[in-house]
Parts: C-alpha cells; structure tokens; sequence
C-alpha cells in the first residue's frame, strides 16, 4: 500500500526519523573542526526545523545528550536554542523565507566564531564551511519527511554521501582505524550499487575537512583516493570483482605515501573482508530505478517513429492521387463512331484556329445537356446529325455512369485517408508518450514551477482506476496559498476535482510543506440490463461499459435485421468506438472514423445504429450520441425527460453531420436506454409507473421490465440499459 495510504508506514516513517536525527544530531556535535563543532550542529537544527516539532525535540534531544557527555560547551548548546527562536520568531511574523536561512544562519554562525576568539583567517574559513554545510543539509528534508528511496536523486545522493562520511568522523578521536575502516566500507558500497560519481564529491570535501582537523591525515587521504581511480577503468559486475579489484588497488600505495604495513594493510584488510561477507539486496536498487528503461525506451520510441513516417509518407501519397477524367476517351470512341469515315472530318478536328464548334459540343454533350441552340447547329452543320446527337447521348449516359463511380472512389478514398490519418495521430502520441516517460508528475511539476511554487517531491499514486492520491512537498508555502492558490491552479490544468486530505505547514514559511490531495469520482453508476433475441443463435443488438478517467461509457447499436450477421457488425460498431476513445481519440473523430468505416464495409446496403451516453462521473455531466437511435429517457424527481434524435443510422452518407445532447444529470436520476424492439409507447409506460420504479435499483427494474415483455410476442431484438447516478 502506497506511504500516503498506509498509516503505519507513516508510523514508521516518523519513528525512523526520530531515531536518525537525534544519532545525527549526537555525532555531529561531537566532531571538531578548530575546536568547533557550530559549523555542523547549525545545518542539523536548520533540518530538523524543516522537518517539523518532533523532528526539533529530536535534534534538541542529541544536542544535550553531547552536552551531558561535555562533548560542545553549554555556550553551544545554548546558540542552539536561541537559532531555534529566532527561526520561530521568523516563522511567527512571516519576515523570511527559507531560501534566505542559510545565509542568516552564516550571519549566527559568523557572529559565534568572532565573539570566540577566533582569528581572521579561520573565522572566514569556519564561516564558509557553515554555510557550505547548510546548503548541503538543504537537500536532506524530503528523504527525512517521507522516508522513500525513490526521492534518491544524484544531488540528493552527493548531499547524502557528505554526511554519512561527515558522520564517520567522529570516530576519528577514538579510533582512527575504525574511522577509516567504515569511510572504505561505504565508498565501496557506492562502487558496488554504481554510486561512485555521487559518493566522490562528498569524499573530496570529507577529505579537506579531515585535513583540517588534523594535517597528519593526509597520507590516510590519498589512500583512499588513490585506489578509486581503477574502479573508472576497470568494471566490476560482481561483488568477488571489486574485492578482488579493491586489494589489487591498494598495491600501489607504498609508491605515493609513507605507508605503513601493519596501520594500512590492516585497514584494507578488514575493509575488503566486511564489504565482501556484507549481506547485498539485489532486488533494491539504492537510487530511483525510473531511468533504468530509458534505453528500451529510446528503441521502442525510434520504431515507432519509423512507422508514422512510413505511415505518413503512405497516407500523403494516397491523399494525392488525382481524380481520372475519361472525358476525351468518350470524345475519342465518338470519333470512331462517327466522324472516323465522314467527309468533313478534317474540317471538323484538324481546322486552322482549333477544333470545330461541333467537337466542341461533344465535350458539351458528355457533361451536360444539349439547348435548342445546340441542336440548331447541329442539324445545320453535321452531316449525319441524328447519328452524332445519338452517339453523344449514349456515352453520355456511360460517361455519368463512370463520374458516379469515380466520386464515389474518390469519397471512399478520402475516408479512408482520415482514418489512416487517424491511426497515423495515435502512433505519434504513444510515440510522444515514450520519449517524455513519467509524463503525469513531472508535467504537473513543471506548472506548479512555472507558477513560482518550490517543489521539492511530488508523486502520483493510484488507490483504483478513478481515484488517486497526489503527494507534494513544498518550500516557502503557506496554507493560505495551498488552498488559494495551488489546489484552483492543479484542478484546472488537470481538469479534475481535488480534495485536501492532508495538509501539514510544520514551520511556516521557513519550513517544508507536506500536501497529499485526492481526486475521487463525486459520483458512480449503478446500472442493470436485460436482453432478448428473436434469432435463437445471435443476438443482433450488441452493447459495451468501459471507462477512461473520470469518463464513464455506456453504448447501444443495433445492427439491421437479426441474426448473426447483425451481430456482427453491431459489434464491430461498438468495438472500434471503444477502442478509439480508449486510445485517446476524441468523442467526435471516434464518430467521424466508425461511421466511414462502416459505409467503406456496407457494399450491401448494412448499417447500424449508435446509443452513447458519456457521463463524467466528476461532476454528473452527460454527452448523449444517438444515430438512429430510440429516444433515451431521464427519469428525475417524478419528472420524465426525452432525449431524441433524427440522425440517420451510421454507415449510410459520409461526412456524418455530429450530433451530441449535453445534460447536467442529479442524484439519483435514472436513464433508460433501449433498442427498437420496444415499444414506441415506453415514455407512457414510464409516466404510468414512474413512482413504482424511481426508488429501485436498475436490476430490479431491468428484471420487471424483462419479465413484462415475455408476455408480449417479439417483433425484433430487445436490449434495455438503465442506468442511476449515485453520489459516492
């Protein structure tokens, strides 16, 4: 169960972070750079601030337990408490924003550093490192509030690798070995989970501190540098191979520092051995697995690619092809009959200044119709006249013939070019939905971004198909501009309604915002269907349910006659519809696309009729679509509305004139959808018994309804859909 919807996850979540921040907040306070340790317990408080009261009371908690041991002075201890009240101070009178803590907290730290003595050159030092720490500490909030690896981004991981190494220093007083023995550990934990790149800033800035601290660990420096090279050159896909890689690495040393056998070999040593006999999860991955498929991705998105082009290519070519005109063959065919033989041929075809007026009127004769004139001239000047006028009126007919044929290629022709352009319009979005991956979240990160909101996590999780969670992190934002501003600014770009169902401001302004927001239907569908065939085998009325978001679809065709073939295209009538409204194509187009396709199929004069009804099931809108369609019936409040239409059924004239009927539905409103085979009186019926049937469930109507028309003789298939919105 997702970390937003699983109550003991959050449980656990606070807990864990509980005990991480009060052993950081211990470790951090013990480790000295020039007798100071202000420059780490300031980016810990400024965290733990981030993260809310308990995380404070943890921070707080680690922070005394070292002054308890004497590890910081009660002068620090007390710094801690007055950054505490003036962030709380700040917080309370809204005067600065947490991208300006850092340097506040630099000011704090500045201050201490001066008022302790400290000379100019290490205060600037100290101040720079303080501010430099606060920064990377940054980076930590969303990992400490929601506990997930999937926000281990690399900056994340770089500010992660500083502190684990940061945190390992503080054995250093104790125990050097052990130091170092853990800092080899982890740096080859990184090699093995292909971290290195973020684990090796951290080890360069953990590096230069640990020189400060004390300059004779210098040559401890380089042999932990030294052997991480090879790992660039050398892949290691196993853990044995990096063991065996880490030991052969380390057998350059003696060449670059004063290397002592016994002190480093036993360091390497142990390192190699415990790295090695660690236990290693394979099937978790340290940092977000969502581009592991990027390459996959990349091959599939290319083919696709290829295809549209074809595909395109293809279809323009189609497009293109012009339309034959046969009207100088006809001229041609009335020549040989004709004038092939006649003595004025040569006056006629072959004269000076163009063709005679009498070829002219061939071409005339073809397309349209002869006027008296016409035959005035015809009679004066041909010498077989009757001849030429019955010739000319034979092709005529012929040539007429051929035009309607070809216009109907050409319709059929052209259709088919809107599907395949159709087709062609869903290949490039799935193709457009490869490249771009997670569209979803980082689409509705970048507007919120792009309206000055700071987000620092944002994540989609769904509870079931209609209903899903949105869980948001925040900098800078308070609740006033949560519900002001960001919930009207994500429920119009999405389109959707959204609800708050947790909203946590633990510090105001200074501090990080934790949002989860959920989208759920306001309504559902109850509905109950009864069905009877005249044919014993096949029912010639075929019905579909099938949704898309917050978009419920229920649909009705009835094929003509009864029977098999009825069935089947029917069927087809609602299949293709589904299929094209599931992969993306608009209400209208999906209308456009079946009806041609229908009539390319019905060479035999088969049609079918289309009942839809879309209903969002967000805010109870209904989008009626009926094409040869029996009336549709709302019943509301003891109140019968109908909803009719006088389309013809699909398939029949291309382009289909879309027609649609848009309604705002109630609770409880209860649709009836039929086929032909009932009663043209069914609104009458539904005045008679409307307050016998307004409370039942679709089922038990759809059941009465059944058993009424068994007793009447059927005429024609009938299928009844009932349908009732219900608040959820």
């Amino acid at each position: 169960m997702e970390f937003i919807i699983n109550q003991s996850r959050i449980k656990k979540v606070k807990y864990q972070s509980v005990v991480y921040i009060s052993v950081l907040s211990f470790l951090l306070s013990s480790i000295s750079v020039y007798q100071t340790s202000v420059l780490f317990i300031l980016p810990i408080l400024y965290l733990s601030y981030m993260c809310g009261y308990i995380a404070i009371g943890s921070c707080m908690l680690g922070l005394g337990l070292s002054a308890l041991l004497r590890l910081i002075p009660v002068d620090v201890l007390i710094l801690s408490v007055a950054v505490i009240g003036l962030l709380w101070s700040f917080k309370q009178i809204s005067t600065i924003k947490s991208k300006y803590v850092p340097y506040f907290l630099t000011l704090v730290a500045g201050g201490f550093y001066i008022y302790s003595g400290y000379e100019l050159i290490p205060m600037l030092l100290l101040t720079v490192l303080t501010f430099t720490n606060t920064m990377i500490f940054t980076y930590m909030a969303p990992l400490f509030i929601h506990g997930e690896t999937s926000l281990l981004t690399h900056e994340r991981m770089k500010s992660l690798s500083v502190v684990v190494l940061i945190s390992l220093l503080c054995l250093l007083p104790y125990s050097p070995i052990v130091c170092f023995i853990g800092m080899r550990i982890y740096l080859l934990l990184m090699v093995e989970y292909e971290c290195l790149d973020d684990a090796l800033p951290g080890l360069f800035y953990v590096s230069m501190l640990l020189i400060l601290m004390n300059p004779v660990y210098k040559d401890d420096v380089l042999t932990l540098l030294i052997p991480l090279f090879f790992f660039y050159m050398i892949p290691c896909k196993n853990k044995l191979a990096i063991a065996c890689l880490y030991f052969a690495s380390n057998l350059i040393l003696p060449f670059f520092v004063d290397y002592t056998y016994m002190y480093h070999g036993l360091i390497v040593s142990i390192s190699g051995l415990l790295f090695f006999i660690i236990p290693h999860n394979k099937g978790k991955a340290v940092l977000s697995t969502e581009y592991r498929d990027i390459t996959v991705r990349q091959k599939l998105t290319k083919q696709v690619d290829s295809f549209c082009r074809l595909f395109d290519q293809m279809t323009s070519v189609f497009n293109q092809t012009p339309m034959h005109q046969h009207a100088l063959e006809y001229i041609g065919y009335i020549y040989e009959d004709v004038c092939q033989n006649c003595t004025s041929a040569d006056t006629c075809f072959h004269q000076k200044y163009g063709p005679n007026r009498l070829v002219k009127l061939m071409n005339k004769g073809l397309k349209e119709s002869y006027d008296d004139a016409d035959i005035d001239f015809i009679d004066q000047y041909c010498l077989r006249p009757q001849q030429y006028i019955d010739s000319i009126e034979e092709y005529h007919r012929d040539y007429h013939k051929m035009y309607r044929i070809q216009q109907e290629y050409q319709t059929m022709k052209k259709d088919l070019y809107q599907q395949f352009s159709l087709l062609n319009d869903v290949f490039n979005q799935f193709s457009t939905q490869l490249q771009v991956g997670h569209i979803e979240e980082k689409h509705i990160q970048e507007h919120l971004e792009g309206y000055q909101f700071e987000v620092a996590h944002l994540k989609k999780y769904y509870e079931s198909q209609n209903v899903y969670y949105l869980e948001i992190g925040l900098y800078e934002t308070t609740r006033e501009q949560v519900v002001g501003d960001l919930i009207p600014i994500l429920e119009s770009y999405l389109n959707e309604t959204l609800q708050i169902e947790s909203l946590q401001v633990p510090m105001n302004q200074l501090g990080y915002t934790y949002l989860v927001l959920k989208h759920q239907a306001k309504y559902f569908i109850q509905y109950g269907l009864t069905q009877s065939s005249k044919d014993p085998i096949a029912c010639g009325d075929s019905y579909t349910v099938f949704s898309t978001d917050e978009n419920q679809y229920f649909a009705l065709s009835d094929g003509m006659g009864q029977g098999q073939v009825a069935c089947e295209d029917s069927t087809l009538t609602l299949d293709i519809m589904k299929q094209l409204i599931l992969n993306g194509v608009s209400l209208k187009e999906g209308i456009q696309s079946v009806n041609a396709l229908l009539k390319i199929k019905n060479t035999n004069d088969m049609f079918t009729t289309l009942d839809m009804v879309q209903i969002n099931l967000a805010v109870g809108y209904a989008t009626f679509v009926k094409y040869g369609a029996c009336s549709t019936y709302i019943l509301r409040d003891h109140e019968v509305i109908e909803v009719q239409s006088q389309a013809l059924p699909m398939g029949i004239v291309t382009p289909l004139e879309t027609i649609t009927q848009k309604y705002t539905l109630k609770e409880d409103d209860i649709i009836f959808m039929m086929s032909d085979g009932y009663s043209s009186d069914f609104g009458s019926f539904l005045e008679k018994n409307k307050y016998l049937i307004e409370g039942d469930h679709p089922k038990e109507i759809t059941s009465l309804l059944a058993q009424l028309n068994r007793e009447e003789e059927k005429s024609d298939d009938m299928t009844l859909i009932i349908l009732k919105l219900c608040k959820q």
